[in-house]
């Protein structure tokens, strides 16, 4: 005798697996975290089994980790040449700008009209950090207060689909701010001055203000980044 369904029970209301993260997916976060750190340096080739003894894997999880960096931009993997970290020439830093400026003069607005509390104390959060590390002298605490401070806007635009449109260019803005952020001391006051007076302008929903300091400040990245990268090259 066949057996009557239970239409009490809902499939869709079950408790999902707790998959475990994938080795390919450890060693992808582990490579991405040393080049924020400044561990492995803009440009710099990497050894598949070099990475393998230091990790203690075998060669098939950091190929796998390295197509999975490619894919956020941190990795160019060149045929008969290997696996490089991402180091832009100066086309793909102007396009990187003007993604950037685009995309996040949306988002700030999206962010300031439907959470702008929340807005302005994730901001507010992150100013802090540049306070802490202007005080330490950590250029490094900095660029990761740089970077909270304006991932802000995607993570209160209040559509997920922004922020996997920013995770095409999220990974390498945040090493360029790390690998970038000694070379460009003489420019802190000012950057740190422009993003109080962002989060000013939030508090104010002033969606005119937000956009002119968001244009001057983002503008800004394109030619001194390039100098940065110049200084970077001539240091090496």
């Amino acid at each position: 005798m066949a057996l009557k369904a239970n239409k009490n029970i809902n499939p869709m209301k079950k408790s999902p697996i707790n998959r475990p993260q994938s080795l390919a997916a450890t060693v992808a976060e582990r490579l991405k975290e040393a080049i924020l750190r400044r561990e492995i340096a803009l440009g710099e080739p990497l050894s598949e089994e070099k990475i393998a003894v230091a990790m203690d894997v075998s060669r098939t999880p950091v190929r796998e980790a390295l197509t999975l960096l490619q894919m956020q931009g941190l990795i160019n993997i060149l045929p008969r040449r290997g696996s490089i970290v991402f180091k832009p020439d100066a086309e793909e830093l102007h396009a990187l700008v003007d993604y950037r400026l685009h995309l996040e003069l949306m988002v700030g607005r999206l962010a300031m009209e439907r959470a702008p509390d929340a807005t302005h104390a994730g901001l507010r959060v992150a100013i802090a950090m540049m306070d802490a590390a202007r005080v330490a002298d950590d250029s490094l605490a900095y660029a990761e207060a740089d970077t909270k401070f304006h991932n802000t806007f995607f993570e209160n635009a209040g559509n997920p689909f922004f922020v996997e449109a920013f995770d095409i260019a999220s990974g390498r803005l945040a090493a360029l701010r790390a690998h970038l952020s000694a070379q460009l001391s003489l420019h802190r006051h000012t950057t740190y001055a422009e993003h109080v007076a962002i989060a000013d302008a939030i508090a104010a929903r002033d969606a005119a203000e937000l956009e002119r300091l968001l244009k001057i400040h983002i503008g800004a990245m394109e030619p001194n980044y390039s100098n940065a990268l110049a200084a970077l090259d001539e240091g090496a």
